[in-house]
């Protein structure tokens, strides 16, 4: 039986844990071909100094991960930008509910920009099946990082949902440290953001009073991160296709560990994050309502439509929506430039995985079309999300 009080198996680091981390973290050799990447000019020594100097989690973060991101920031995007972050109170703690893109960055963005602002970084929700190796073990306990159990059955299911959701209230409530979670399992791989009930359940599983009480004492906060190109978006569109044209898929050892990378060294474009607002408006919604099924559904929906007024349209999105649909509509939000960009990027990311076919056993009939069309709806989604909420 699993102690629902027990996070030993889940929490991160702490600071007394850290300096025998570090060790672990230094005699791993992957640890120098990341970070050569990163930091191409230091050499093995001079990285090992670095881990030494590091004593506590907020020396990690402060000298070790944020300097990092910032790095991958730079050289992998054209500008990165924040909405509403005057709305965070510094002494507060959140639950930052967020969309999901990447893997490693939507979460580690967000707590660059707090750092930068003078506020506490968050914890992070990481799935276990993303822990392939001591490396990713080791850095993501020190930097943070809480472990959620993934494919569990219906009674583990339940069980590590309750201790799930203790972790995050005593947390947030007790120990006034923030939380980011994706609002739904997995990235979302077509680009069409929808909070998922079940993860709105499970947060309320812990506490005292009413589900509107219980949800209201964590405060949720609707965070929403827009990529103007996502590195993944083949890899997401080849599972796709796969599972249109086979019925399912099965991830290959390592894949995560691929999109994991490709995620933190691909081109973005412009990225932003936002956050929303408090969801004073969205609980007195769910006061009116007895039952409390329809309760967690009124809460996901609206706030669906405060993630999906939040997210930053870029010119790749409006392109894809005119493109698939034929029209002309949205011509005032791009160049002619950046149009015969994209349809040339779309093009180039479409004949790159013509390679995959025989890889992914896959029809070759219809095969240009259909993947242009799941990468184009990827792009057109927020789009059509937005028009929604306008409507």
């Amino acid at each position: 039986m699993i102690d629902v009080w027990d996070f030993s198996n889940i929490r991160p680091y702490n600071d007394e844990e850290i300096p025998g981390a570090i060790q672990r973290l230094i005699g791993e050799p992957l640890m120098y071909e990341m970070m050569a990447w990163v930091y191409p000019n230091l050499g093995k020594e001079d990285i090992e100094e670095m881990l030494n100097e590091i004593q506590t989690v907020d020396d990690f973060q402060e000298q070790f991960a944020a300097p990092a991101f910032k790095v991958i920031a730079q050289m992998t995007t054209s500008g990165l930008t924040f909405s509403h972050m005057d709305r965070l109170q510094k002494d507060t703690s959140y639950v930052f509910l967020s969309n999901h893109r990447d893997i490693i960055l939507d979460s580690a963005l967000l707590n660059v920009s707090l750092l930068e602002k003078g506020l506490k970084t968050t914890q992070i929700a990481i799935g276990d099946n993303l822990l392939q190796n001591q490396l990713i073990y080791e850095i993501v306990r020190i930097n943070k990082n809480f472990i959620v159990h993934r494919n569990l059955n219906p009674k583990e299911m339940l069980t590590y949902s309750k201790q799930l959701s203790n972790y995050i209230r005593k947390t947030v409530v007790e120990d006034n440290t923030s939380i980011w979670i994706a609002h739904k399992e997995g990235r979302s791989k077509d680009g069409d953001d929808r909070t998922a009930n079940g993860l709105l359940k499970m947060l309320s599983m812990s506490g005292e009073g009413s589900i509107d009480d219980r949800l209201k004492e964590i405060r949720i906060v609707p965070t929403v991160v827009s990529y103007e190109y996502d590195p993944c978006d083949i890899i997401k569109a080849n599972e796709l296709l796969t599972r249109r044209q086979t019925g399912t898929y099965s991830k290959k050892p390592g894949e995560d560990f691929k999109s994991m990378i490709q995620g933190v060294v691909g081109h973005k474009g412009g990225v932003n994050i936002a956050v929303g607002s408090d969801l004073r408006d969205e609980y007195f919604a769910m006061e009116k309502v007895a039952n409390k099924n329809d309760k967690i559904k009124i809460l996901a929906t609206m706030i669906d439509r405060q993630m999906h007024s939040l997210y930053k349209l870029w010119p790749s999105n409006y392109i894809a929506y005119d493109w698939l649909h034929g029209t002309k509509e949205y011509r005032d939000k791009y160049t002619t430039i950046q149009r015969l960009n994209f349809r040339n990027y779309i093009r180039g990311r479409v004949l790159m995985s013509m390679v995959a076919t025989k890889k992914l056993d896959l029809s070759k009939e219809g095969y240009t079309k259909q993947l242009r069309e799941i990468l184009l709806t990827m792009y057109a989604n927020p789009v059509a999300n937005m028009r929604e909420v306008v409507d």
